[in-house]
């Protein structure tokens, strides 16, 4: 059974919910649900667990910087070396061919501003009484509790005082489950095969059944 946070209350819910990817499917699942199309840092981009961590803990400094961002997937999406986050939508070809490395260095000024304006929206919001929900898809049950855990120390030495809590939503029930402290829920969300964005009624029960305020952060 899904085990986390709080029950379901109509009542009681989080101020914010913020994606921590996998992928896209998180992203336009969370602002289906919730309505709120503000974005955040993480949001349609393609990384690995591991680059959340690093990239929370660097305070952002290891993101697209010059030098580091190449085309990748043949020209498909670019490559940030420097954090390992592959940006499929902020780098576009010039012409009707592949990316190239003149086209991202063209746009990298561009691109870098934008995630430096919503590196600043994540430090307002953490730094602030809002109460939020992180949210990270593990697509392929990668993940192990003590790699949440990790996120959760990493997330509370950079940002002391912040009032949150995470939900790891993976396709099967986690084996370690049991070791996961209070804060960090679980539940699983099965794969729509075909539709990116994932199934809506999986999604809609998994946030749903994980509104309510976990005992120690809504004060």
């Amino acid at each position: 059974m899904p085990g986390g946070a709080g029950d379901a209350d109509a009542h009681a819910g989080f101020d914010h919910y913020v994606g921590l990817g996998y992928h896209c499917e998180s992203t336009y699942q969370l602002r289906r649900i919730t309505g709120d199309d503000r974005a955040h840092f993480f949001d349609w981009l393609d990384l690995e667990f591991d680059s959340v961590v690093e990239t929370v803990a660097a305070g952002f400094a290891n993101v697209l910087r010059p030098g580091l961002v190449e085309p990748f997937d043949e020209g498909r999406c670019a490559l940030d070396r420097g954090s390992d986050i592959r940006f499929f939508h902020d780098f576009h070809p010039a012409g009707p061919g592949p990316l190239t490395q003149a086209d991202i260095d063209r746009q990298l000024p561009e691109v870098r501003a934008k995630f430096a304006a919503l590196a600043n929206r994540w430090r307002s919001l953490a730094g602030s009484t809002r109460r939020v929900l992180y949210v990270h898809h593990d697509a392929f049950d990668e993940l192990a509790a003590a790699d949440l855990r990790r996120l959760r120390a990493v997330l509370a030495a950079e940002h002391p005082g912040h009032r949150f809590a995470l939900l790891w939503l993976r396709r099967t029930p986690p084996p370690d489950a049991d070791r996961l402290p209070p804060g960090i829920a679980w539940d699983t969300v099965a794969a729509a095969p075909g539709r990116w964005q994932g199934d809506d009624t999986e999604w809609d029960r998994a946030l749903a059944t994980h509104r309510a305020i976990p005992e120690g952060i809504s004060s």
